[in-house]
């Protein structure tokens, strides 16, 4: 893969659209992308390297190559395109995966940092309750001649203590969070490693899919998209089962049976698989199960998200709970022998 940095999902899917559209009115890659640089506001545009490449009467797939712009999975699915006379569909498959690429990873992003997010300003919240607010309580009730209630009190010694700890640890949590998403970003950490169970099975389906439309609509036989897939989900709680739909394949089943028999898919998505295959229209029926399956990843890691969410909203409203009625309580008492 080239050294220079590739193009990020949302821009890659937006670019194979555009070339699409062209491709479909009749223009080819060459004008398509002299229009694009007509377009862009940059003095030296990256694409004006492919658009040589194209006028010297190189391949899309290798004039693109050429840039590093572009990742070697699209580089080669594009190649294969070309060879089976299929690149328009391949440029529109190519735009709605790296599309659903997008989707996923902001669902992840955030399944990661706002729980993050939402810990530090919990920590802040009560840090300064219980070292802003009780002192100043704690003040008024000494020149009144009372006393905080023990529950107070101990909220007072333990965030006289605990107020730079717990600063210092807001501050790890951060760092730590930052370095997440650097490694994340630079593929040296994986999902696999932070989200896991159906939430995972539920992601590592939905690339299943979203790789094997583009392929089958690149024209690359079933047994070959496997194969390339297991590539992609080697570190994936589905890696065994794609693994094991290679080998039945090879053994001369059928696609859809391999993939019952390996439970890749609900019952329900399974079925629409085996219409898909009985129809001849394979590379259809998964790209409409790439769609389904990424909803319900999208769902999942909304679910994954919303269980820390409660609990952290949870521990939040107890924590201001309890010093609010520990510092009401004596207020109330107050109150009362004033009224009697």
């Amino acid at each position: 893969m080239s050294k220079k940095k590739v193009l990020p999902d949302e821009s890659l899917s937006a670019f194979f659209y555009q070339l699409a559209l062209m491709t479909h009115a009749g223009i080819s890659p060459e004008e398509g992308i002299f229009l694009l640089l007509e377009d862009a506001e940059e003095e030296n545009n990256p694409m004006q390297k492919i658009h040589e490449r194209l006028a010297e009467g190189e391949a899309l797939s290798s004039a693109m190559r050429s840039s590093g712009l572009f990742p070697d999975y699209a580089l080669r699915m594009l190649e294969i395109g070309e060879l089976a006379g299929r690149q328009e569909q391949v440029l529109e498959s190519l735009s709605a995966f790296y599309q659903r690429e997008h989707s996923l990873k902001q669902s992840i992003h955030q399944a990661i940092a706002y729980p993050a997010v939402m810990a530090v300003l919990i920590g802040a919240v009560f840090l300064v309750l219980v070292g802003r607010v009780l002192p100043v309580f704690s003040g008024v009730f000494d020149q009144l001649g009372l006393s905080l209630s023990p529950v107070a009190a101990m909220l007072m010694r333990f965030g006289s203590v605990s107020k730079y700890i717990a600063g210092a640890l807001s501050i790890a949590l951060l760092a730590l969070v930052a370095v997440l998403f650097v490694l994340y970003r630079a593929g040296k950490v994986k999902e696999t490693s932070i989200i896991r169970g159906e939430t995972a099975r539920c992601v590592a389906r939905s690339r299943f899919s979203s790789a094997m439309a583009l392929m089958l609509s690149s024209g690359l036989p079933i047994d070959d998209a496997v194969e390339r897939v297991q590539l992609m989900l080697a570190d994936t709680p589905l890696a065994e089962a794609v693994r094991t739909c290679g080998t039945k394949l090879l053994e001369g089943m059928s696609f859809s049976q391999a993939a019952e028999s390996c439970k890749i898919f609900p019952s329900l998505e399974t079925g629409l698989l085996r219409a898909g295959c009985r129809a001849g229209v394979t590379d259809q029926a998964m790209e409409e199960l790439a769609r389904r399956c990424q909803a319900q990843a999208e769902e999942r890691l909304g679910r994954f998200l919303g269980r820390f969410q409660y609990g952290l909203v949870i521990v939040l409203c107890v924590a201001v709970g309890l010093v609010l009625l520990s510092v009401m309580l004596p207020l109330l008492g107050v109150l009362a022998t004033i009224g009697a």
